[in-house]
């Protein structure tokens, strides 16, 4: 295997409203084996594409036969480069579709230790969906072929594959001379992985990574519904599993399940949350192998289909709750793109009360993704209904931020004002008490650290000041027997060790969301929170997170209460507190 290394690269993404994080590699000193491989079969209509000896045909050594594969090595003029059963040759590219495929190589990551992150890019939809590519690839040998794979993190597959003949090979290839710009057309929005791979005489190895994110809603997994069959009483055989709503009480969604036992994960998604409902799975001969009734109070829950199940049997309790998507995945769903929600746990390192769904993002910043990255317990309350589309995003959006714990939503009535008090009356129209509420909250998950919005409301908003002095005031009552003594007696009290609110005016700190998580990574808390918010879709026209900042800097937050003294370094919401 030969051994090359990359010379100051610089890749440019031109695409539609993305975001761009890009590496420089200066040096890659040891071989890196290729961590996709590009592969080919022939295309629809061919039964066989014969490969031969060189490109003028001058011996046939084999075939590739309809539904086989060969691994792609290297490219000349209208030829790949094969290799498959022991053969070595060239055939017609026009007769062989291209696919990328993980191998057992490290994937992602960048290939050299001094690799920096360099910026945040925004394009406009206008701009060309290119990627401009300039350095040097220095080799033990020539260089005949580059490979330029798009790798979708999400989906966990190679979205895109091209292969470039380098048409004068060199041991020290300058990128531009090749392709000055690559075409990478209906890119799927999304995180992406651009790899490089260099390959002299068919050795082939990866010689640079760079990490790309795409703005727009995610390409949904893909499910194995087609390979099911939906049945539900006046449904019966109509429905495609993406929404059922039962006839009656009794009303049972039936699923028949492939046979070969590939189901592995269903999600639903609902309406409203289902107040309980039931799962019931049947093996091929029709007999019981477990029946379980869950009420979690989600709005999407996941059930795991066990491998003798070839049956499923969903009943929800009445007509009024109604599932809004309905999928079946196999073993191979990538766990990180299929929601698969849990309850909160007992006891909370950090709990952010956000007036709206978008809020946690705009003006916490990157204080979920942060929290959930070093590993503390993160639970997210939402305290007005916007609508379930903004449910939906929410979810979309924490999920992404990394938390695995389902939010709380407060469902209280979504209005504009500038009076905190004005607000009140809205959220205690159906006899609620809202600060009751907050106390209750804190009580039952002991947070260590609360987080709450500005109170002065950010913009103003009459909610935001609301929710603002909600917190405030939970703190010494939550503290208090006497207040609320049904909750002091199921939970007991609670004393938060920490409270910040957004943008307060005294102790202030300022949070750094932009360090990477770790060194050479384009990951970091803002990193997250952007990426977050752009699956708030909604909202996208009034709001947006630039930088670091909103109009109200997502950084600044001042320590309104605190059970365990001053901060000292002023730039850590968990200074002071011991994080299990």
């Amino acid at each position: 295997m030969k051994t090359y290394r990359a010379g100051l690269l610089l890749v440019v993404l031109l695409a539609i409203s993305f975001l761009l994080f890009a590496h420089s590699a200066s040096a890659l000193e040891s071989t890196c084996p290729p961590a996709v491989i590009v592969s080919a079969s022939p295309v629809r209509g061919e039964t066989e594409v014969a490969v031969y000896s060189d490109t003028d045909k001058t011996e046939r050594l084999g075939a590739l036969k309809k539904g086989a594969s060969c691994q792609i090595v290297g490219a000349s003029g209208d030829y790949y480069r094969v290799r498959f059963d022991g053969i070595d040759g060239y055939a017609q590219k026009s007769r062989l579709r291209l696919k990328g495929t993980g191998s057992d190589a490290a994937f992602p990551g960048p290939l050299a230790s001094d690799a920096a992150l360099e910026q945040y890019m925004y394009f406009a939809p206008s701009q060309a969906r290119s990627i401009a590519v300039h350095g040097v690839i220095h080799g033990d040998a020539p260089l005949d072929t580059l490979f330029f794979v798009l790798w979708d993190e999400r989906q966990q597959q190679a979205e895109q594959v091209m292969v470039k003949e380098v048409k004068s090979p060199d041991s020290d290839l300058d990128i531009s001379g090749v392709c000055q710009a690559i075409e990478f057309p209906a890119v799927t929005p999304g995180r992406k992985t651009l790899l490089i791979q260099a390959a002299s005489g068919g050795d082939l190895s990866d010689v640079y990574r760079a990490p790309v994110y795409i703005c727009g809603i995610f390409k949904a997994v893909r499910n194995i519904n087609d390979k099911c069959r939906f049945s539900a009483g006046r449904n019966q055989e109509k429905m495609a599993g993406r929404s059922w709503t039962p006839a009656s009480v009794d009303d049972t969604l039936t699923m028949t399940l492939p046979e070969d036992g590939s189901a592995a994960l269903m999600t639903i998604e609902w309406r409203f949350p289902a107040e309980s409902f039931t799962v019931t799975f049947l093996d091929a001969g029709q007999n019981l192998i477990s029946e379980e009734t869950k009420a979690t109070g989600f709005y999407a829950d996941a059930v795991e289909i066990p491998s003798s199940a070839r049956q499923a049997r969903l009943n929800v309790g009445g007509k009024d709750n109604w599932v809004r998507n309905l999928c079946v995945y196999d073993a191979n769903h990538p766990d990180n793109a299929v929601q698969q929600w849990r309850p909160l746990p007992e006891k909370l390192d950090l709990m952010a009360f956000s007036p709206h769904q978008d809020d946690e993002l705009l003006y916490f910043g990157g204080a979920i993704p942060y929290a959930c990255h070093i590993g503390a317990e993160v639970g997210v309350v939402y305290m007005a209904n916007c609508g379930r589309t903004r449910y939906g995003e929410a979810l979309d959006g924490l999920w992404t931020a990394g938390l695995r714990y389902h939010p709380i939503f407060m469902n209280w009535r979504d209005q504009w004002g500038h009076s905190a008090s004005n607000a009140l009356k809205g959220w205690s129209q159906d006899g609620t008490d809202p600060q009751k509420e907050v106390v209750r909250l804190i009580r039952r998950y002991k947070p260590e650290v609360v987080l709450g919005p500005d109170p002065e409301g950010e913009y103003g908003h009459a909610q935001h000041k609301l929710t603002s002095q909600l917190v405030r005031e939970a703190v010494p009552l939550a503290m208090d027997e006497s207040y609320d003594p049904d909750s002091a007696r199921e939970y007991g009290v609670w004393e938060v060790k920490k409270v910040y609110l957004h943008l307060y005016s005294e102790n202030r700190i300022e949070l750094d969301w932009s360090r990477p998580f770790s060194p050479g990574s384009p990951i970091s808390p803002i990193f997250l929170a952007a990426e977050a918010y752009d699956k708030h879709r909604s909202q996208q026209q009034h709001f947006s997170i630039n930088g670091n900042a909103t109009d109200y800097d997502n950084r600044i937050f001042g320590l309104y209460y605190t059970a365990v003294g001053p901060d000292e370094a002023k730039n850590d919401l968990f200074e002071h507190i011991g994080l299990e």
